[in-house]
C-alpha cells in the first residue's frame, strides 16, 4: 500500500521544515489578496500547498511512468521519478562514463528536478541493488483520506511555531497585532494623519480606543480595503512613540504614553529588585515548593502550560500592598494573555462584592498589576491577605475578590520601626478577610518604614544583615524561638524587595541559621541575643 507522507504524524511533528518556496507562495498569497493575514491563517494556507503539491507529484509519477532504477538505461531528455526522494521528477541533463572498478562497466546521469536542483545517479549499473527490485504500480491508499482542514486542526501548531520562525527572518514581512503583511505594500500613513490621532486619543483621556475608532475620527484612508488600512494605521502608531498599543488578547487598543499613570509608565520604587545571584540548587525540595507557593514574580519558575485558569489565588505582600499593586505570578500572568506579549495592558477590575469597576493595568516588564490602592483601603486587605482573580467571558474584564469574613480582633504580628531598627510585637488588628498567618505583617508606621528602607537602599545593606536583623525580632516572638521561612521572606520584603529564592538559599548556607525540621529555621545560640 503506498500512503501519502502528509497523512501521516511523522510529516508534520517530525520531518516538517520550513523552505523557500513555501515563503514564497504566502508571499504571492499576500499580494494577491492585499490583505493582512494571522500566523494560523498562513499555515492552513501553507498545508494545503503541502497537501496540493504531493497531489501533483503523484500525478506527475503516474504520467512519467519511468521509476528510476539503477540497472536502467537512460537518455538526455528522459524523466524520471524518483519514489525515494517524496516522487520526485526530474529530467536527465547529461550522461558521462562512470568509473569504479568493482562496479564494471556504468554510466552516471545528471538529473534537473523541478526546484533547480541537480544530482547525480547512476544508470545501467547491473548489480544486486535494492532500487533494482521490480517495480511494483502504485495501488490506492485505504480509508478517507484527512482534508487540509483536518490536516490543520490536528498538526496546525506545529506548522505554525516553525513558520513564526522563518517569517520573523524577513525584513520586508511585517507583524502586528498576530497578523503579517508585506511591508511594501502598506498604506501610507502621514505625520498629519498621527498628530490627528494623537489628538483624538487625547481628547478621549488618552484611551483606550481602538484602530477603527480612530479611523473613524479623523477620516483617513477612504476607498481602502478596511483590513488593510486598519493595519497600516497599526504599523504607523506602533513605530510612533506617542502611542501605546495596550489591548488584550483578540484587541488592538492604542492609549497616549503620555497620559499613562507615571507607575505604569515606570514601576514603583517599592517593587525595585536588583537581582542577586545564588544558587539555586541550595533549595531544598520543601524550600522548591515554597518558593512556588508564594508565586513571587521574580522567582525563576518554569513556564506553565496547560488550559488557561479560570481563576488564581495570590497573597498580598508588603511591597504591592505598599504600591497599590498585584505580584504578576506566572499563574495570573496567564490571566492575561496576548496575541503578541503587549508590555502594557489595559483592562478592567470588577469588584465581586459590589459590581463596581476599577480601572488598572498589566505591566508585563515590571511584573505587576497596578490599580488597587483605592481598593485595598476600602476593605482593609491585609499583608498575607488571601485575593482571588477570576476570567469572565468578556476579554480585557476580570473579577477580583477576597476571601470576606465577620470582621473580628485578632492578634497580629506587627511591625514598627525603632532607633532605625524593624521592630516585631503582636498587636490587636480587626480584619475581615482571610489571610496567610505565616506570612500576615500589619504596618502602623508607613512613614518610618518607608524612611528605613530608603536607608537600607542609600547604604547597600547586605541581604543576610537584614535577614539577621529581621530574624532575631522573629524568634522573639515565638516561646520556640524558631521562624518559618515564608515568614522571613514577608517581613524582608518590608524593607528589602527580594525574591525568596536568596532569601531561602541564604538561610542554608549561613552559619548563623539551623534548620529545626520542615520550614522552620532558629538562629544558633551564639547569634540569637546579639
Amino acid at each position: 500500500m503506498q500512503q501519502r507522507r502528509t497523512q501521516t504524524a511523522k510529516y508534520w511533528v517530525e520531518d516538517f521544515r520550513i523552505e523557500q518556496s513555501d515563503i514564497d507562495h504566502l508571499y504571492n498569497i499576500l499580494l494577491e489578496r492585499e490583505v493582512p493575514l494571522t500566523l494560523d491563517e498562513m499555515a492552513l494556507i501553507l498545508v494545503r500547498h503541502r497537501v496540493a503539491q504531493e497531489e501533483e507529484a503523484l500525478a506527475r509519477q503516474t504520467r512519467a511512468g519511468n521509476v528510476y532504477q539503477p540497472l536502467n538505461r537512460y537518455e538526455v531528455g528522459d524523466t524520471i521519478t524518483f519514489p525515494q526522494l517524496d516522487r520526485a521528477v526530474g529530467t536527465v541533463v547529461a550522461v558521462r562514463p562512470g568509473e569504479n572498478p568493482d562496479y564494471g562497466p556504468f554510466t552516471v546521469i545528471e538529473v534537473e528536478f523541478e526546484n533547480g536542483r541537480r544530482r547525480e545517479f547512476a544508470s545501467e549499473l547491473d548489480i544486486d541493488h535494492p532500487l533494482n527490485a521490480s517495480v511494483e504500480e502504485p495501488m490506492p491508499e485505504e480509508g478517507r483520506l484527512m482534508s487540509p482542514e483536518e490536516i490543520f486542526i490536528e498538526y496546525g501548531g506545529s506548522v505554525a511555531d516553525a513558520l513564526a520562525e522563518q517569517l520573523a527572518q524577513h525584513d520586508d514581512l511585517v507583524r502586528l497585532a498576530g497578523h503579517w503583511f508585506p511591508r511594501s505594500l502598506l498604506v501610507e500613513v502621514n505625520v498629519g494623519h498621527l498628530n490627528l490621532a494623537e489628538a483624538v486619543l487625547d481628547m478621549a483621556g488618552g484611551g483606550p480606543m481602538t484602530t477603527l475608532e480612530i479611523i473613524e475620527q479623523i477620516g483617513m484612508l477612504e476607498g481602502v480595503n478596511e483590513r488593510l488600512a486598519e493595519f497600516s494605521l497599526n504599523y504607523a502608531l506602533q513605530e510612533d512613540e506617542r502611542f501605546d498599543e495596550v489591548g488584550p488578547a483578540g484587541q488592538v487598543l492604542w492609549y497616549l504614553t503620555r497620559m499613562e499613570p507615571e507607575e505604569v509608565r515606570n514601576p514603583p520604587a517599592r517593587l525595585a529588585y536588583d537581582p542577586i545571584p545564588y544558587d539555586p540548587s541550595l533549595l531544598t525540595p520543601e524550600l522548591k515548593e515554597l518558593e512556588l507557593q508564594i508565586g513571587d514574580e521574580h522567582s525563576h519558575i518554569p513556564h506553565q502550560r496547560g488550559p488557561l485558569p479560570q481563576s488564581v489565588t495570590v497573597t498580598l505582600t508588603y511591597p504591592h500592598r505598599r504600591a497599590g499593586t498585584l505580584p504578576l505570578s506566572p499563574q495570573l500572568r496567564r490571566m492575561f494573555p496576548t496575541a503578541y506579549e503587549a508590555p502594557r495592558i489595559r483592562f478592567t477590575l470588577i469588584d465581586a462584592q459590589s459590581g463596581e469597576e476599577l480601572p488598572a493595568w498589566v505591566v508585563r516588564p515590571g511584573g505587576y498589576v497596578y490599580g488597587l490602592t483605592g481598593w485595598f483601603e476600602k476593605y482593609g486587605v491585609p499583608v498575607g491577605g488571601y485575593l482571588t482573580i477570576s476570567r469572565t467571558n468578556v476579554a480585557g474584564r476580570v473579577k477580583i475578590n477576597f476571601a470576606a469574613r465577620s470582621p473580628r480582633k485578632e492578634w497580629v504580628r506587627t511591625a514598627f520601626v525603632e532607633h532605625n531598627r524593624l521592630r516585631f510585637e503582636e498587636r490587636q488588628l480587626t480584619l475581615g478577610c482571610e489571610y496567610d498567618d505565616l506570612m500576615i505583617i500589619n504596618v502602623d508606621d508607613e512613614a518610618g518604614v518607608d524612611a528605613l528602607w530608603q536607608r537600607i537602599r542609600e547604604r547597600k545593606t547586605p541581604l543576610e544583615q537584614i535577614m539577621l536583623d529581621i530574624a532575631r525580632e522573629l524568634v522573639a516572638l515565638n516561646p520556640q524561638q524558631n521562624f518559618h521561612a515564608k515568614t522571613l521572606y514577608s517581613a524582608v520584603n518590608i524593607v528589602r524587595r527580594c525574591p525568596p529564592g536568596p532569601i531561602f538559599a541564604n538561610l542554608v548556607q549561613m552559619r548563623q541559621f539551623e534548620h529545626v525540621g520542615g520550614p522552620y529555621w532558629r538562629l544558633r545560640s551564639s547569634e540569637a541575643g546579639v
